[in-house]
């Protein structure tokens, strides 16, 4: 098929056009994503908290089952696209026309969420398949770290915004940056070529017959597919619900005014910062310490943050403990990006990283009601918890998993002892 090349040929023009299509995809996600808390207090319906909640999931699960059996990578994100543009126009119009109207709005963020949750799981299996080998890690951690950007100026936007005493203005600021990124995305996404890796997973392309001894003879898939999903749903569970509780929800249940805005921005500035220097730290530890390292190192964090709690509870004292746990959050991310696309074969990967996904994000819902009626250090002793949960899933890795850190996707991904294990 024409618009396919080889993904093993360094990094050229078409590695950098699906770096920026990815990239701006992940702002995108970043900006409409922290819409949904932001404008939260403008309506604290039950209807809101379920389309928040349900999104993701179906978007998620329905995205990555259509990338992979139907429609392949590149035409997935001409569907988001589309969605995403409706959906941030519907915002728009609400906020210029119907004084936020809470149902055209949720009808507005339920497509633009579906459409950017949907995008993950297709950009994570894109962006590893057309990566080169010695390159992935960076590339991946690189471009998702443009979720933290997107979330941090949805943020900022609504700090400047704040001032105008109302919701409308953050909401038609934020789906205004959402369409001129859109606008950018759709030229850069019309130059991008398919994965090539996708294309002969489905008969597309030629297989590549030549084999790889040295990264075959060197790393040996050790665990079954059971065993790597149960390992990334432990992971994903403790990163994405200790980074949404505690950049996003802990602002809603815990403070007012700017200061609720204040707090996601540092957050998500924290976070990104720390996304530009973990490449350096995953490709010099690899990705079995580095995860260790992300998650002991995000627990030992909750430590001096429960004992602000406890003892000293100034929210400016708060800013800094919060950046702290954020940068070990973004290295946990960087750690679960890392695994995700490169433990499942290219035929079921944006399924599979979409069904690891699932997960945390139908646990963070749970826990969002359940943590709504905690004291605050009771709160922060639940994300402690979680935080614990991640250390010992990457503890257990540690023991029997592999690294998949400069390691060919085909051999990454290849079965444990042959086609038939789980």
């Amino acid at each position: 098929m024409a618009g396919a090349w080889d993904p093993e040929s360094g990094w050229t023009r078409e590695h950098w056009l699906v770096f920026a299509s990815t990239s701006a995809g992940f702002m995108l996600w970043g900006l409409i994503t922290s819409l949904g808390y932001l404008i939260y207090p403008e309506y604290h319906s039950p209807a809101y908290i379920a389309i928040v909640a349900a999104m993701p999931l179906a978007g998620n699960l329905v995205m990555g089952r259509l990338s992979d059996a139907l429609i392949g990578r590149k035409r997935a994100f001409l569907v988001t696209m589309s969605l995403y543009a409706a959906g941030s126009l519907l915002v728009a119009l609400d906020a210029l026309y119907a004084s936020m109207n809470e149902a055209l709005f949720l009808a507005g963020y339920a497509a633009a969420t579906f459409a950017v949750e949907g995008e993950v799981p297709v950009s994570l299996a894109y962006l590893a398949e057309v990566s080169s080998t010695p390159l992935r890690d960076r590339a991946l951690i690189l471009a998702t770290n443009f979720d933290n950007v997107g979330a941090a100026v949805a943020a900022a936007i609504s700090v400047f915004a704040y001032g105008a005493g109302s919701y409308a203005a953050e909401a038609l600021s934020i789906a205004i940056a959402a369409a001129a990124s859109l606008a950018a995305i759709a030229v850069v996404r019309s130059m991008v070529p398919e994965s090539l890796r996708w294309l002969r997973a489905r008969g597309l392309a030629p297989r590549r017959e030549e084999a790889e001894p040295r990264a075959a003879a060197s790393v040996k898939p050790t665990v079954g597919f059971l065993g790597r999903y149960s390992f990334l749903a432990a992971l994903g569970v403790s990163q994405y619900i200790t980074y949404g509780l505690m950049a996003f929800v802990v602002a809603d249940y815990f403070f007012s005014g700017e200061s609720l805005n204040v707090v996601v921005l540092v957050a998500n500035a924290a976070a990104s910062a720390t996304g530009i220097i973990a490449p350096q730290i995953v490709e010099r530890l690899g990705s079995v310490r580095f995860a260790l390292l992300s998650y002991v190192g995000g627990l030992l964090t909750m430590g001096p943050i429960i004992a602000w709690a406890l003892y000293a509870p100034a929210i400016a004292a708060f800013y800094p403990l919060l950046a702290l746990n954020m940068a070990f959050s973004e290295l946990a991310w960087a750690a679960r990006i890392v695994f995700e696309p490169a433990l499942f074969p290219t035929e079921r990967r944006a399924f599979m990283v979409g069904l690891v996904r699932a997960v945390p994000i139908a646990a963070y819902s749970a826990s969002s009601y359940l943590t709504s009626a905690m004291s605050e250090a009771a709160y922060l002793a639940y994300n402690a918890a979680l935080w614990a949960l991640g250390a010992s899933a990457a503890a257990a890795w540690r023991l029997i998993g592999y690294d998949v850190s400069r390691v060919p996707l085909e051999v990454a991904s290849a079965p444990r002892g042959g086609p038939s294990s789980l």
